[in-house]
């Protein structure tokens, strides 16, 4: 079923790539001297994961619905209640379906949530209002029709990443992904939790980049970035922020700060920090302010 597998793989990889990170699930070595029984199960595995893959001449015949309808003339295939497909990898819901197979697509509507759980690996979870996939072009739409946004989760041992918008497109075969309306993004690991909000974010993951455009916040808990655009280039291991004067608020271990700028470049991992274009701020240091020279004025 192989709308529903690709449907997934575009939320594994847009919630990898918002964060810079590609997720990839880890490789199983096979045991030297495996026992029959555990060979088995690794064949019937891949078995189901091949099937996900792939999109049979009937689908009615693997997604469980209330009430199905075949349209032969216009190569069709209608599902209505209870919508339902899970091979023990790829889980699908929803309360309507339709396979076109001339225009090779899957629509689904209502309640649709869609959940990836790869063995040893993260999980990937997905709720809308409305999907729709071609599985021949690799491009895709989930959007919310209600007060609900879209909303994406991926989690493993090591973070949690939750993130909502009104509506996302996505290529799976160039891995583009767009999220438009109220974007929200959180992340949260031992270390801590950051959050990204935008009106827009494009994220291209073969190029490691990720863009954020109208009202953009970058935040953690020792920083805050605002700015109409941030910019993550991973290529060119650098960010910018630009637009509406950048504000930077914070505190580190230096002391508490607060910078406007016309424009904001960084290192990846802000080390390196250059201000341009009418540069205004304050930086408080406890080691500046029990400076000897203080005692002066």
């Amino acid at each position: 079923m192989r709308h529903t597998s690709l449907f997934l793989i575009s939320c594994s990889i847009l919630l990898g790539a918002c964060h810079g990170v590609q997720v990839e699930t880890p490789v199983v070595q096979k045991p030297l001297q495996a026992e029959p029984t555990l060979a088995q199960r690794k064949a019937a595995l891949q078995e189901k994961k091949k099937s996900a893959t792939q999109v049979p001449e009937v689908l009615g015949g693997i997604v469980q619905s209330d009430e199905w309808i075949i349209y032969k003339e216009k190569e069709q295939e209608e599902f209505k209640g209870h919508v339902f497909y899970d091979n023990g990898v790829y889980t699908f819901k929803a309360n309507y379906g339709l396979s076109e197979r001339k225009q090779n697509t899957f629509t689904a509507t209502q309640n649709v949530y869609i959940r990836q759980k790869e063995p040893q690996g993260p999980t990937y979870e997905a709720w809308a209002d409305y999907g729709r996939y071609n599985y021949k072009t690799g491009k895709g739409i989930l959007k919310s029709t209600s007060t609900q946004p879209v909303r994406l989760t991926m989690t493993d041992s090591a973070q949690t990443v939750y993130a909502s918008a009104r509506y996302i497109s996505f290529d799976t075969n160039a891995q583009i992904f767009i999220l438009t309306g109220n974007v929200y993004v959180k992340r949260t690991t031992s270390e801590g939790t950051q959050t990204l909000q935008a009106d827009k974010a494009t994220v291209k993951q073969l190029q490691n980049y990720l863009r954020l455009d109208g009202q953009a916040k970058l935040s953690d808990e020792a920083c805050n970035l605002e700015a109409d655009t941030i910019i993550y280039d991973g290529e060119r291991d650098e960010s910018y922020a630009y637009g509406a004067r950048p504000l930077a608020t914070g505190s580190d271990e230096q002391g508490t700060f607060a910078i406007i700028a016309d424009k904001v470049t960084s290192d990846a991992q802000g080390n390196v920090v250059k201000l341009d274009g009418r540069v205004q701020g304050w930086i408080v240091s406890p080691e500046l302010n029990n400076n000897k020279i203080n005692r002066q004025f």
